[in-house]
């Protein structure tokens, strides 16, 4: 696997609220940002230059991080682990990400679960989420109305195009209310829906963003009910699953055009118990995305939804966390096999009231 290039500290993280350490291979401290100073207790002098398990009373759930990182050349994250730096009095409870860089080492991520920001008033990742927030919001208001004033001038031609940009805008305004109220992902708002429509505004974003280098195909059953679900909530979902496809088709190395193709599909006599639900979805709909990229490992296909996720080359990354937790908000499941030498994704959802 390539080495990735390092990352700038200086110019990326100086200010930013997360706890930032730049290791060599060896997990010597190379560089830190400023948080890193203030969750350790110690300035950047005292910290570059010296062993990481010199910095740490109880590092030795993190340095077993840092060699599954290695083993698997690939980021992970671990949530809940409990740390004491050196300069502080008590231990921490910390969610720590680490992102491999191959021979250049690696970047350990240090932050405060939000639920103890909320808890002992931490201004982190929570004021940070509401500065982004803002900063996001100003342009995309720009981005938005200008969408609106091309709309009502534009040629017709256009039009597709422009309300994309303009419905992406809002949705993305949305998130962001979301994520500096931290909601994202933790309280559905659900209501009827039909999913193609859910569907079909993924991959109109995405054949923007690919411009043809893939792909989208739809196989629709157009019989198929509404549902009770959150748009939001699913797009993001759905989104993380075509774009890792997507991804995986452009890596795959085949002759052939990358494609993905969306099938829907009711699910009847459905009667099993989903792993994550409160009861059995007896009546469900079936969503599949399948790719023609080079497939998942076999020995990986059981741990690809777990915590340790991996964004190696050809893998599939935090996204897949990310469609579990959302898809079992909605009483649902999902899942992951090799089929037709790609990957497809099955997501189950049941229709009707949840547990029905």
């Amino acid at each position: 696997m390539a080495a990735r290039t390092p990352v700038d500290t200086p110019e990326l993280a100086e200010y930013a609220p997360v706890a930032l350490l730049e290791l060599t291979r060896e997990d010597e401290v190379r560089n830190v940002n400023p948080a890193a100073e203030t969750l350790f207790g110690l300035s950047r002098r005292g910290l570059i230059g010296r062993p990481l398990v010199e910095t740490l009373a109880n590092g030795e759930s993190l340095i077993e991080l840092l060699d599954y990182a290695r083993q698997t050349q690939a980021d992970v994250a671990a949530p809940d682990l409990v740390l004491k730096p050196v300069g502080l009095a008590a231990a921490k409870r910390l969610t720590a990400r680490v992102r491999y860089l191959g021979n250049a080492g690696t970047v350990v991520s240090l932050t405060v679960p939000l639920s103890q920001e909320r808890e002992e008033g931490i201004p982190g990742v929570a004021g940070f989420g509401r500065i982004l927030g803002h900063e996001i919001k100003n342009p995309l208001a720009g981005i938005s109305g200008a969408a609106q004033l091309l709309l009502r001038k534009g040629r017709s031609d256009d039009r597709e195009m422009l309300m994309l940009i303009r419905d992406e805008s809002a949705r993305i305004e949305r998130l962001v209310n979301r994520l500096t109220a931290f909601e994202l992902f933790s309280a559905p708002r659900f209501e009827a829906l039909n999913i193609h429509r859910v569907l079909d505004r993924v991959l109109a974003s995405e054949e923007a963003a690919y411009d043809g280098e893939v792909a989208f195909r739809r196989r629709y059953d157009p019989s198929l009910p509404d549902i009770e679900a959150d748009s939001d909530h699913l797009h993001e979902a759905f989104q993380n699953i075509v774009r890792n496809g997507a991804e995986a088709a452009l890596s795959g190395g085949r002759a052939e055009r990358p494609e993905i193709t969306v099938i829907t599909a009711f699910e009847t006599g459905f009667g099993q118990k989903s792993p994550d639900s409160q009861g059995p979805l007896r009546r469900a709909i079936r969503v599949d995305i399948q790719d023609n990229g080079p497939g998942v490992a076999v020995d990986r296909l059981a741990s690809v939804f777990e915590a340790f996720a991996s964004s190696k080359s050809g893998g599939r990354g935090l996204g897949l966390t990310i469609v579990k937790e959302v898809v079992s908000a909605h009483s649902g499941y999902v899942r992951l096999d090799n089929h037709g030498g790609g990957t497809r994704v099955s997501v189950f959802l049941p229709i009707g009231a949840r547990g029905e």
